[in-house]
């Protein structure tokens, strides 16, 4: 004998009824639960299969450089853990992005819903870009610009966790600032700011930009390009923008 209320939603019902049917705490915090669960397994099995290749990565990324050093007894082990723990988050993102939307959109109304989940996709691949850019072009660039201090006196010795590290912080923070225009869109969508605020506020949109690429990189080369990666996109934010904003 079913509950009462438990009968199984009808066909054209049934998305309405999974998302917007009230849950009690406890539930919401078992919900949260096996998320984080299904989420951390997705990791763990991404971080199995990056590991693989950890070898690689680091020949990958030594290019600039060379020869990487390593000068603690566990720093050559440990470097290639943290490669396939940041290996394996890449992987298995989508997964996470998922589980935590599956959690997450009982909350949103359902324009900024559907906005959403256009959005997931669209932000990992956004990542993605601003990933490769700085891994291809502004990591060897600054390196370049780095080494060129060398001298007879001054011979580079890079240790590989601190190389490492600086990759890492070049890689997040180009693929954070090419989140800018979801963002951006986002907050049109929920009325927050319009289009013409915007267009107002070019130029100190603008001058935040260098500022920044200077908070975030360490040379120029790599603020410039920071700087006019963010402008690009906050312009190609304006164009996807509609001329009022579309409350939610």
């Amino acid at each position: 004998m079913k509950p009462e209320g438990a009968e199984a939603p009808s066909a054209a019902g049934a998305s309405t009824a999974f998302e917007d049917r009230p849950m009690p705490l406890i539930e919401h915090i078992l919900e949260l639960r096996r998320r984080l669960i299904l989420a951390l397994a997705w990791i763990a099995a991404g971080t199995v299969a990056a590991y693989q290749f950890a070898d690689a990565i680091i020949a990958k990324l030594a290019r600039p450089v060379g020869t990487l050093v390593f000068i603690a007894p566990a720093e050559a082990f440990l470097v290639r853990v943290k490669i396939a723990v940041f290996g394996g988050f890449l992987l298995a993102l989508p997964a996470v992005l998922y589980q935590a939307w599956l959690f997450a959109a009982k909350a949103f109304a359902p324009g900024l819903r559907k906005y959403l989940k256009r959005a997931i996709p669209v932000s990992y691949v956004l990542f993605l870009v601003g990933s490769s850019l700085a891994l291809f072009l502004v990591i060897p660039a600054a390196m370049k610009f780095f080494l060129s201090y060398e001298t007879a006196q001054l011979k580079p010795l890079i240790g590989v966790g601190a190389y490492l590290h600086f990759a890492s912080l070049m890689i997040l923070a180009f693929g954070t600032v090419f989140q800018l225009p979801l963002i951006l869109i986002a907050l049109n969508r929920l009325g927050i700011v319009g289009k013409a605020q915007l267009k107002a506020q070019r130029r100190l949109v603008y001058f935040l930009g260098f500022v920044l690429g200077a908070v975030l990189t360490p040379d120029v080369f790599s603020q410039t390009v920071l700087a006019f990666s963010a402008i690009v996109l906050f312009e190609g934010a304006l164009l996807a923008m509609p001329d009022e904003p579309a409350l939610s």
